[in-house]
């Protein structure tokens, strides 16, 4: 029997290539978009904002999903031009998810996508954030992030909707587009830019390929520990200058950086990398992409994103 999945925000980065690999398992997906499309074949898009409590509870009735991936949220890490749309979107809506699951008693569990930045700023002194680092935000996007994790324990203590929640630390790959470092360095690539302006390059990060992220998602549906949260990660640090030196090399071209001490942010910490074992302890994943295909795959969409825009 096709079992059916449904994933909130699958227009999303993370929530396209989570499609693609459930259709490849063979697994039926409806997906929520609130404005764009994932424009995706196989996947069965319903226009609806996740804060909508009515209009949730009926398409879970509808949709008697087997599985909720909990994807959709409004991701600004810095700016937050709205914050009314932000806490609506990214904690409210988590509670009007797992209220719909409720109600429906038909899905065996629900992977509520949190975030690193939940974090905030750490102060130990150990290597790696484990899942047990209390959580102190810094950022508006990170609060509202624990608010839907602390909303998630409480639902699952009250109601015993089976959930787990997702901790993910950075992640890049084809596809990626935005106001992100990676993302933003390649579309300039792309364009032929010759000089590129970059803030602090000295920062160590975590990076994970996004397929090894949706690859994270479904192994934790089948096999993460009800109620637990799990950082996800590739537990390595590179620093940004790694990082990029990597994009560069991937477009084979010589390009002149700049440092523009504008694009420093006060909330960076110098090394912020993830603690993966408890993921890898209670589940089979394995990360399958090294960073030099990442950083390639995702040069190169932003090549075929240059050449479509370029003969519109």
């Amino acid at each position: 029997m096709t079992r059916h999945a449904l994933v909130t925000g699958v227009s999303g980065f993370t929530g396209r290539h989570l499609a693609r690999r459930l259709l490849a398992d063979g697994w039926s997906v409806t997906g929520t978009v609130r404005s764009r499309s994932a424009e995706m074949d196989g996947v069965e898009e319903r226009q609806i904002d996740v804060d909508d409590w009515r209009g949730l509870r009926a398409l879970v009735a509808e949709v008697r999903p087997d599985v909720v991936y909990h994807l959709a949220a409004v991701v600004d890490t810095v700016t937050t031009p709205d914050l009314a749309r932000l806490y609506r979107t990214n904690t409210i809506g988590t509670a009007a998810v797992l209220d719909a699951v409720s109600r429906s008693g038909t899905a065996s569990r629900v992977l509520v996508a949190s975030s690193a930045f939940a974090y905030g700023r750490v102060t130990h002194g150990a290597d790696k954030i484990h899942e047990d680092t209390p959580l102190a935000p810094i950022t508006a996007y990170g609060a509202s992030k624990a608010a839907a994790e602390a909303i998630s324990q409480q639902w699952w203590r009250q109601t015993g909707v089976d959930l787990v929640v997702a901790r993910g630390f950075q992640h890049t790959g084809p596809g990626h587009v935005g106001a992100y470092a990676l993302a933003d360095w390649a579309r300039q690539l792309a364009a032929g830019a010759t000089t590129l302006e970059v803030g602090n390059l000295d920062v160590v990060r975590d990076y994970l390929d996004v397929r090894d992220v949706a690859a994270a998602y479904l192994e934790l549906v089948e096999a993460g520990r009800p109620g637990e949260v799990y950082n996800v990660g590739s537990g390595i640090g590179r620093s940004m200058r790694q990082m990029l030196d990597g994009l560069v090399e991937a477009f084979e071209r010589d390009v002149a950086i700049r440092s523009d001490v504008g694009r420093f942010r006060p909330s960076d910490q110098p090394v912020f990398v993830a603690d993966v074992a408890k993921l890898r302890r209670d589940t089979r994943w394995v990360p399958e992409y090294p960073i030099e295909k990442t950083l390639a795959d995702l040069a190169r969409s932003a090549l075929d994103g240059a050449t479509a825009r370029g003969s519109d």
